[in-house]
Order: structure tokens, then C-alpha cells, then sequence
């Protein structure tokens, strides 16, 4: 599972500025080493120096990589840990890998398509929705939901569906 996403250097020290994803750092906390790669892909196993908050960014230092050159070559790539090592989230939350791909529909039953990605901005994350039979005209432009509690009433996971009550207005933006 992906907890952050290497962005930039920091420092000469081989430290790793990352954005985090969902409760990363949460999942940071007590771990002594981390997987670092591409999901689906190949890995390489990093052992975790120490780790800092800088704003909401993570900065990373590994063991072992101790210059800019080194730690130049995670730029870029995802920051993951098994999945048999997650920490359990508090009721009603969710990791990213368990909302991709779940169906959104309305109140009234109408599929709008599947959750393909959740956007970070700062502010309430969106669920960035490919769109599917009833999810507006021909084109494939993603739809963007705020992941907010008033819109995503229901979120099972078991049945693979977000049920929405969009405010007036929402979804016509997008031609639904």
C-alpha cells in the first residue's frame, strides 16, 4: 500500500521531502523499514533512519543513503508498506486502495461511474470519478466530488459502492 510519494530533496543530507497519502504517517509510526518503488512493480526494501513532519509533507531519511545523489533516485517514486502491516483506521475511515474502483451512485440508484483516484488539495479530498454509463455525456472527463461525510452518505466496501446525495447543481456541472 502506498503511504507517500517522494517529491523533491531535502537538504544535502539524502533527506526526502514526500506527500503523504491518506493516514501515511500514521502508518510511519514504530516501522523500521519501508518498501520504495512503483506499486505492481519492483521494489527495493529501505530501512527508516527517522522521519519528520514539515507542514503536510513527510521528510525521510533512510539508512544508508546519505547524499543528494542517493536520495535523488527516489524522486519520483512511491513510498509503500505491506499490506499485512496496516494500522486499523478509526470507523468510517478509509485507505486510498479501498475506495479505487468502488461504483458511485446517487440516492436514487443512478451510477455516476468508479472511483479511479482520490485528489489531495489541501482541503477536503476529492474522489476523482471515471465516468460511467449514467455519468454524463461522451466525454471521459473526470468528475470531481468532494469526499465529504454530507455528500458520501453511505461507503460499503464489502458491496463496492459509494452512495452520494450531491447538492443541487453538482453533478449538472459535469452534464449529469
Amino acid at each position: 500500500m502506498t503511504v507517500a510519494n517522494g517529491l523533491r530533496l531535502r537538504g544535502a543530507g539524502g533527506r526526502l521531502t514526500a506527500r503523504l497519502v491518506a493516514s501515511g504517517v500514521d502508518q510511519l509510526k514504530g516501522r523500521d523499514w519501508v518498501l520504495v518503488g512503483r506499486a505492481g512493480s519492483q521494489t527495493r526494501r529501505l530501512p527508516v533512519e527517522e522521519y519528520s513532519m514539515y507542514g503536510d509533507r513527510v521528510v525521510l531519511k533512510f539508512r544508508g543513503i546519505d547524499d543528494a545523489t542517493g536520495a535523488s533516485e527516489l524522486v519520483g517514486q512511491d513510498i509503500l508498506i505491506p499490506c499485512n502491516g496496516l494500522v486499523d483506521l478509526p470507523e468510517g475511515s478509509y485507505y486510498i486502495f479501498q475506495l479505487v474502483g468502488l461504483t458511485v451512485r446517487t440516492r436514487a440508484g443512478r451510477e455516476i461511474g468508479k472511483v479511479c483516484d482520490i485528489v489531495h488539495t489541501g482541503g477536503t479530498p476529492l474522489l476523482a470519478i471515471e465516468p460511467g454509463p449514467g455519468g454524463g455525456p461522451s466525454t471521459r472527463e473526470e468528475i470531481l466530488l468532494p469526499a465529504a461525510r454530507s455528500i458520501c452518505t453511505a461507503i460499503d466496501v464489502a458491496s463496492g459502492c459509494i452512495t452520494i446525495d450531491p447538492p443541487e447543481g453538482l453533478l449538472e456541472l459535469y452534464g449529469i
